[in-house]
Order: C-alpha cells, then sequence, then structure tokens
C-alpha cells in the first residue's frame, strides 16, 4: 500500500501483479513443455528410422526414401540441381574401438562426398558409381572395409576427392596405414584401379569419358558470365542422372584380375 491509496487501487495492483506473475509462470510451462515435446518427437523419429537403416545396412544400400533431395538443405528452398539420397554403406572397426561410434556400419552419403570436394557434382557421381561397380567385384554381398584398398586413378581432382572421401585411401596425409594408398596417374593411361590390400584382387575401370571435360569449361564459363547458370544447371541435373543410374557399360569397361 502506498501514501494516498485507496482499497480499490490496492486490490487491482494485486490482481495485475497475480496476472503478471501468472503469464511468466504460462511462458516458462510452455518452453518447458515444448521442449519436452520436442525431445519426445526427436526420440521418436530415431526409434522410427533406426530399423530401416539398420536393414538397409545388412544390404549396403540405402533405405528406401524419396527420390532425391535438393542440394539445399532447406525443402522450403530447393536448390536447382537434385542431389539424390544414396548412399555406400562401409565398415570400420576403429571408430568402435576408440569410441567414437556404438557399430562398425558407416554410412556415406552421396550428399557427404559432394561436401568434401564442394560442387562438382557430376565428377563426385561419377566416382561413386565407379566405387560401387568396383566394390560389388571386389567384395560381393560383404560390407567394404573402409582403409582396405588401394585406388590409381588417371581421373583427378573432384574424382579423385570423392574416392579418396568414400575409401579413406589418402596420398600424403590421413592415417599411417592408409598414406600412399590413393595413387594419381597420368591421365593419358585413362582408368580407375581398386586394389584389395588384403586378398590382392583388384578392378580396373577404363572410363569411356571424364565428366572432367565437360564441366571445366562449363564452370569456367559460368564463372564469367552468369547468365550461363541454367545451362550449367541443366548438365549437372542430367549427369547425376546418368551417372547414378546408366547401365555399367555406358560408362565403364570393366577387367578383373
Amino acid at each position: 500500500m502506498w501514501e494516498g491509496s485507496t482499497d480499490k487501487d490496492n486490490q487491482r495492483s494485486t490482481i495485475d501483479e497475480d496476472r503478471c506473475t501468472c503469464n511468466v509462470s504460462s511462458r516458462r510451462d510452455f518452453f518447458r513443455k515444448a521442449g519436452i515435446l520436442g525431445l519426445g518427437a526427436l526420440a521418436g523419429q530415431i526409434l522410427q528410422e533406426g530399423p530401416a537403416l539398420a536393414e538397409g545396412a545388412k544390404y549396403g544400400s540405402s533405405p528406401a526414401k524419396s527420390p532425391g533431395v535438393a542440394g539445399s538443405t532447406d525443402n522450403k528452398d530447393p536448390a536447382p540441381v537434385i542431389i539424390p539420397d544414396v548412399s555406400i554403406f562401409m565398415r570400420s572397426q576403429d571408430p568402435v574401438l576408440v569410441g567414437v561410434s556404438n557399430s562398425e556400419v558407416m554410412e556415406i552419403k552421396l550428399k557427404d562426398v559432394l561436401k568434401f570436394h564442394g560442387y562438382c557434382v557430376g565428377g563426385v557421381c561419377f566416382s561413386f558409381r565407379a566405387a560401387q561397380e568396383a566394390f560389388k567385384i571386389l567384395c560381393g554381398t560383404e560390407l567394404p572395409v573402409r582403409q582396405s584398398f588401394k585406388i590409381r586413378t588417371s581421373h583427378h581432382c573432384c574424382q579423385a576427392g570423392a574416392l579418396a572421401y568414400i575409401t579413406g585411401a589418402r596420398t600424403d596425409f590421413g592415417a599411417e596405414r592408409s598414406t600412399g594408398d590413393m595413387v594419381l596417374i597420368p591421365k593419358e593411361m585413362k582408368k580407375i584401379i581398386f586394389i584389395h590390400k588384403k586378398t590382392g584382387k583388384q578392378v580396373t575401370l577404363r572410363p569411356l569419358f571424364d565428366p572432367h571435360d565437360t564441366f571445366k569449361p562449363l564452370f569456367r564459363g559460368v564463372k564469367k558470365n552468369h547468365s550461363m547458370a541454367l545451362k550449367v544447371q541443366q548438365a549437372l541435373n542430367n549427369a547425376v542422372q546418368e551417372y547414378l543410374n546408366a547401365p555399367t557399360e555406358r560408362l565403364f569397361q570393366i577387367e578383373k584380375t
């Protein structure tokens, strides 16, 4: 109560204070409930998708999902070039031994490989498909073991980078046992060789073309002339679908040793 106030004034002040306290309490309850519901929804999603991921891992392929996701992670504003939601499953014991993972199965998504190099999705898709074909021959139905392959490739730049990311093979950096496993051979040799370090088996893929020859001039051109952007995007969309889905004989000649 303050000097000169009436009983009615004091009653109104008490009501206002109670209303303010109630509002603060309501906001706190709202945020607390929202946080609980959010965690619950996330847990539900993990429980729902977990079995599908495990089932897909058994066969070294992605679980069934939508045909593709946009290059942008924001579905409300998708990027013009569509990055298919495809994966290569591999096995690696080391992350489990040192405690950074609970599973030996590693899922390597195409969009993750693309992040390693940047933007050349044409070359990345080409190497992604090359790895898929090589693993079928060298590993059969078993999951390929990461860092167990040597790579000899005449396709440099983004394509070599993609193979390094997928297989764990490195030139002069990385884990000691994989250093030197990635060797860039002269471009004139026009081949990609996968060597299984444990068995000595190898497969040679002789690409029927080099995506770099197509996209190098396009990338250089669009940086100088932005009006070429639509042409480049269309070329990339076409290449992504072709490199991932075309019959093998349209992309490579394969030699087993």
